[in-house]
């Protein structure tokens, strides 16, 4: 997993949480952590965010395989991308896989946006994989769960359990995209007494619902305390919920939360700082 925090020109600020898979990974995700705000800003100088956010991810993607061309072939990450303009508190979201990006209302305790994951089950998207020749294997379990993966045809490989990602550059050819899911969310932040944006990996939402993670927030917002420290929380949370369930294994975890920062401190705490990204964490 990588995260990056980058403050741009005319105002922006621009998080980035990447969940990296197979091989090489981490070799992805941190180029795209390290890249992605910096094409961004590139078509920023002359475009608006709608325009400028499918460019940069497309970019990145186009990056790795100039770059890193034989590590991202089989590896690859997902992406949540939130852009925050602190003086007209602007807000648009973007992500490609199964890393999520919640808005809540820290006043209120209610989650009022989420994305969905990228799935190869999910109509339009098995659609687009259909016609591209892919190879899709779903099973239902007993629950009500569906698990799907997507595989170069007649080869059994590799199985990615996503529809979108940035690199799986074996896979990109047969409809695995690069292409973000942009939403503005800038009328649902204002609309909130209490914003706060979560990225995260899903390594956290396997184990802790949308729901439970942004009670847990609020919850200390309204009683005064860190939120910083409620996110610590969460993370440790999520680590014995996947410890109890598997034993020995912990899937990455990585969190950003990003809110103005009157929202995130204990009472009787200041900051000169606007809005800020009141915790990282990765296990």
């Amino acid at each position: 997993d990588a995260f990056s925090y980058t403050t741009l020109g005319r105002g922006w600020i621009v998080c980035v949480a990447c969940d990296g898979h197979g091989e090489q990974g981490e070799v992805v995700s941190e180029r795209v952590a390290r890249m992605l705000p910096m094409f961004l800003s590139v078509h920023l100088s002359t475009l608006d965010m709608a325009e400028a956010l499918p460019l940069a991810f497309r970019d990145a993607q186009s990056d790795l395989e100039r770059c890193f061309s034989s590590a991202q072939a089989f590896s690859g990450a997902t992406v949540a991308t939130c852009c925050l303009h602190v003086e007209e508190q602007e807000v648009w979201v973007a992500h490609v896989g199964d890393s999520r990006i919640v808005l809540g209302d820290l006043s209120s305790g209610e989650a009022v946006f989420c994305t969905d994951e990228h799935k190869a089950h999910d109509p339009q998207e098995y659609s687009r994989l259909e016609a591209a020749g892919a190879q899709v294997i779903q099973k239902r379990y007993d629950d009500g769960e569906v698990v799907s993966r997507i595989f170069i045809p007649k080869t059994g490989v590799p199985g990615l359990a996503m529809s979108r990602s940035l690199g799986d550059g074996c896979l990109k050819k047969y409809g695995v995209t690069a292409e973000p899911e942009v939403s503005n969310i800038t009328g649902l932040w204002q609309g909130c007494k209490a914003p706060a944006v979560v990225l995260a990996s899903d390594g956290l939402w396997d184990t802790i619902s949308v729901e439970e993670t942004v009670t847990s927030l609020a919850t200390r917002c309204r009683a005064g305390r860190d939120v910083a420290i409620g996110v610590e929380a969460l993370l440790r949370r999520s680590q014995r919920r996947w410890i109890e369930a598997e034993g020995d294994y912990c899937d990455d975890v990585t969190v950003l939360l990003v809110a103005p920062a009157a929202n995130l401190l204990p009472k009787g705490k200041t900051t000169s700082q606007g809005t800020q990204p009141a915790a990282k964490a990765q296990m």
